[in-house]
Formats: C-alpha cells, sequence, structure tokens
C-alpha cells in the first residue's frame, strides 16, 4: 500500500498519491457513441457488454479466432482505462486481450502496457496515462478454434484517480469475504456438513483527508453516477493491478463532512466481485 499521508498536504486539489482508481464513466455509454463488434452471436449482441447489466448472456462471439468490440465516439476523448468482468478469457486460455485506439478509423495503434494474457476468468482492470483519440476498441486475439469468447460487461474511459489511496484498516477484495454459511450439525453438536453461499467481498475505504477543490471537481459525480450503476475498483494498480473487481454500492452513499476548513473526509462502502 503507498504511504499515506496524515497531515494535510501543502499542495492545491491537484496534488495525487498513489495509484488507486474508480472506473464508473464508460465512454460506451456516451450520448452519441457507437458501439459494435466484428463478429457477435445471435441474442448475443456488443450492445449487451458496453450494459452495465450482465444477467443477458453478455456479448459472444463464436467460432473466430479474433474479435473487437468497437467504439466510436462522436468526438476525441481522453481515456486511460479498460476493464472486463464476467468473461471467460481464462478458461478458453491463450488470449491476448488490449485496448487500441484509433485517430481515423484505419490506423490503429496499442495502448502501451494494455496487452495482458488472462490465466483464470477474474475481473480485469488496466490504468495508464491517458491518450486522446475517437475510435477505441478492445481487441481479442488468439481465440481458440471453435470456441465461444465470452464478455459481461466491457469498460473503457477516463478513469477516476483518488487523492489518497485507502488508510490503514482497509482490506484488500480477496481477503473481504462476505459469504454465507449454513452449517449441519447433529444432536450431540458434531459437523455434519456445511452449505456456502457466495457473496462477494464487502469492502470500504476511508480518506480522511481530500482536498475541497478535488472534492467539488470530482466526489459529486461520482457519488451521483453508482448510485444508479456498478463500477471498477484498483486499490493499487502499481503494486498489485491484479486486485480489482466490479464493485456496486448496496446502501445509502456516506456523506462526506468536511475535517477543517480546507479538507472533506470521505469514506464509500460496497460490494466486490472478482469472478
Amino acid at each position: 500500500m503507498g504511504i499515506v499521508v496524515l497531515g494535510a498536504p501543502a499542495t492545491t486539489g491537484a496534488w495525487v498519491q498513489g495509484s488507486s482508481y474508480l472506473g464508473y464513466d464508460n465512454a460506451y455509454l456516451r450520448a452519441g457513441a457507437v458501439v459494435s463488434a466484428d463478429a457477435e452471436d445471435t441474442g448475443f449482441p456488443a450492445s449487451n457488454a458496453a450494459s452495465w447489466l450482465i444477467t443477458g448472456g453478455g456479448w459472444r462471439a463464436s467460432s473466430v479466432t479474433d474479435a473487437k468490440l468497437n467504439l466510436t465516439l462522436p468526438a476525441s476523448e481522453s481515456i486511460n482505462s479498460f476493464a472486463l468482468y464476467k468473461h471467460n478469457l481464462g478458461t478458453l486460455g491463450g488470449i491476448t486481450v488490449k485496448l487500441q485506439y484509433s485517430s481515423d478509423g484505419v490506423t490503429w495503434f496499442d495502448y502501451p502496457g494494455s496487452a495482458q494474457i488472462p490465466a483464470d476468468d477474474d475481473c480485469i482492470y488496466f490504468i495508464g496515462d491517458p491518450q486522446s483519440a475517437r475510435y477505441w476498441r478492445i481487441d481479442f486475439a488468439n481465440i481458440p478454434v471453435a470456441s465461444t469468447l465470452i464478455v459481461g460487461q466491457a469498460f473503457i474511459g477516463l478513469s477516476l484517480q483518488m487523492f489518497n489511496p485507502p488508510e490503514p484498516g482497509f482490506t484488500p477484495p480477496q481477503f473481504a469475504l462476505n459469504n454465507k454459511y449454513i452449517s449441519s450439525r447433529a444432536d450431540g453438536g458434531d459437523f455434519l456438513g456445511r452449505s456456502l453461499v457466495r457473496k462477494g467481498a464487502k469492502m470500504s475505504f476511508t480518506n480522511s483527508i481530500v482536498h475541497k477543490d478535488w472534492m467539488r471537481a470530482n466526489w459529486a459525480d461520482f457519488m451521483a453516477a453508482v448510485e444508479k450503476t456498478p463500477f471498477y475498483y484498483s486499490w493499487d494498480s502499481t503494486n498489485y493491478p491484479a486486485e480489482v473487481a466490479f464493485c456496486y454500492v448496496d446502501k445509502k452513499i456516506a456523506i462526506p463532512k468536511y475535517v477543517n476548513s480546507s479538507y472533506f473526509s470521505l469514506n464509500l462502502q460496497f460490494i466486490a466481485l472478482q469472478t
């Protein structure tokens, strides 16, 4: 975890520390955006992946070795991240996924550092340096022959870098178990077995020193968005890039409060899903 500054930083609201990010503003859902794929199965169009809902079976592409989930924006936008949830890249094996961009929709460039070959079906959330372009796509290469690629939810956007990393007391998603256990016991109390109901992770983080300018520029928009839709969370994209999750709030969002004339304290509680 990054170092936590307990005192107020000397700089202004532009000051940020660490590599904690929230991805909530999906460019696939931008007004005027055109979402398409070069391959899609009947009943499982590209638009399924663009939606925050994952109950429709997602976007599926069968019997292709390469597939692309395309995004054409009305104008160039600055983007720094992409994410995938409820995919089967690890199950299929050997697939290279990466983010690409173009100024004309003809000549494409790989977003630096985004290429990866997932070893499992866990959530993917990559964050890099902002790049401005009108045309974007997530490229899936080396899909095994006669297989079906599945992507439940896809995100491309300009992720929000938090003012601070999470403070001590934070628990990463793989440790923050929220499961329910139903145990069976004999009359004498002997253990007879247990049913496990998986409910993801129950997480929270606190930032106790956040500049008022950063709060006004960023947090109100985030609160308004996640009251309605899920988001992606990476608590430390530099040191623990795989410890990411697809998340949603399940109760009223905590109200941020002034701790002095220049700084706020904020807290966010949410459910986090990795697979």
